[in-house]
């Protein structure tokens, strides 16, 4: 059986399909994502007509002969999505604004004498950052900014299914509910007394469907209704596996592991996963982006010295390779943290011995290392006994040998990739297809 994942990330698309057989996958179509100029929002509707495209591409070489199995037509298509982030809809289910995605950082403006966000959190005992979904919508309440014709707010994995399958109203899976905040795990749903007697317009709040559920059908092929990339991540790459550590970096990060019992915790979020247990998730704003700064720094620094434009990644490895350990400590943590504004990074220990690229590069990348550990540090101690090994995903650390080594190093723990990339992409085609064998 093959499947057809369809992972909406921050700063790409990526479509693939996915063969249970082999364990592979058979094809895989990729796009750039986009800000709208200066900010953190996207347009919703250009990525469903990316999606689209890249899906009628795909499936036409299916319909046409040209493939080499044309028999083993997709069965289902899924769909994984950046988690937190909401846009608006009509009646019609069109969009009436543009995504706020999980980077806007309008939950951290002052509310009262507090921000949105810590006032969500303190109102309704449920911990909320700025970029969850309640936040920005009650700030974009708060501001009258709600579109008039606004009836339901979704996400934007819950848009693409809706435009796909033709469907009016968002149906949202409970892995994308939660990252909204004001979630109930017990109940699997939100906790809709507590966001009213926050002053949230509860109106707006989408259906939160069983975990799987069948939206419709695109082209006579079934689609779920979308789950959170970093649980479709950690279900390509390591499934309901206990004694595996999840380490993500794509554009942010997050430390991920998974426990079958509900234990009550401040020192993780925890996230619906799969009707065996739930997944147990530190998660940072900082990640390949910032890494990404640094090689933004490095080039624009080339092209004032010397007029060139040039590809500094493999310069950047190169350099820290030469150099296995540094006394110089970098705190890289550009973007801050979830729980308020950027404080700013940091340098400590610099030193006409140790003031060289190859010792910057590697004090960067150890200080990306060390934020993920603390994160890791702060999950239950009852969880955290018996790993043995990290599995990672996300281009982040993939193509980052340098991040690998030091992650490594401070967590004790070897690191192997799952040999398939574009995790959230497989992982969704993996959700839906065994989806389908429930309904059957």
């Amino acid at each position: 059986m093959r499947g057809i994942g369809i992972d909406i990330g921050t700063t790409s698309i990526c479509l693939a399909v996915y063969e249970e057989d082999t364990g592979q996958l058979q094809e895989v179509l990729r796009e750039k994502n986009y800000f709208l100029e200066d900010t953190f929002r996207q347009d919703p509707d250009r990525i469903f007509t990316t999606v689209k495209g890249m899906l009628d591409d795909l499936l036409l070489s299916f319909n046409s002969g040209n493939n080499d199995n044309d028999r083993d037509k997709p069965v289902v298509i899924g769909i994984s999505s950046q988690m937190h982030g909401i846009l608006y809809v009509d009646k019609e289910g069109r969009a009436v604004s543009s995504y706020y995605t999980w980077k806007v950082e309008s939950g951290n403006e002052a509310f009262g004498e507090e921000t949105y966000a810590s006032y969500l959190s303190h109102r309704t005992g449920s911990e909320m950052y700025t970029g969850y979904g309640s936040v920005t919508h009650f700030y974009l309440q708060q501001t009258g900014q709600i579109p008039e014709d606004a009836v339901w707010f979704a996400n934007i994995g819950d848009y693409i299914a809706m435009r796909l399958c033709s469907v009016k109203a968002p149906v949202m899976s409970p892995s994308i509910a939660a990252s909204m905040g004001g979630f109930s795990l017990k109940g699997q749903c939100f906790d809709m007394a507590a966001l009213e007697n926050a002053g949230v317009a509860t109106s707006y709040y989408p259906q939160v469907g069983a975990d799987g559920s069948i939206l419709g059908a695109y082209q006579g092929i079934p689609v779920t209704c979308a789950q959170g990339d970093n649980q479709t991540s950690f279900y390509a790459a390591i499934g309901e596996n206990e004694q595996v550590l999840g380490v993500n970096v794509g554009t942010g990060s997050q430390v991920s592991l998974f426990h079958r019992k509900l234990v009550d915790t401040t020192g993780a979020e925890i996230r619906p996963f799969t009707a065996k247990g739930f997944l147990y998730v530190q998660a940072s704003v900082n990640g390949g982006k910032a890494y990404e700064r640094l090689a933004e720094f490095v080039k624009g620094a080339v092209f004032a010295v010397t007029g060139n434009e040039t590809d500094v990644y493999g310069k950047l490895e190169e350099a820290g390779l030469s150099v296995p350990t540094t006394d110089l400590r970098i705190a890289p943590l550009l973007y801050g943290s979830r729980k308020g504004p950027a404080p700013g990074g940091s340098i400590e220990g610099l030193t006409p011995e140790n003031f060289t690229l190859g010792n910057m590069v590697r004090a960067y990348v150890t200080g990306m290392a060390l934020e993920l550990f603390r994160m890791y540090e702060q999950l239950p101690e009852e969880m955290r006994r018996e790993k043995r090994e990290i599995v990672a995903s996300g281009n982040g650390i993939r193509k980052n040998r340098l991040l690998q080594q030091e992650v490594e190093r401070l967590f004790g723990l070897p690191v192997r990739f799952w040999d398939v990339e574009e995790e959230a992409a497989a992982g969704a085609a993996m959700w839906a297809l065994a989806e389908c064998k429930e309904v059957e």
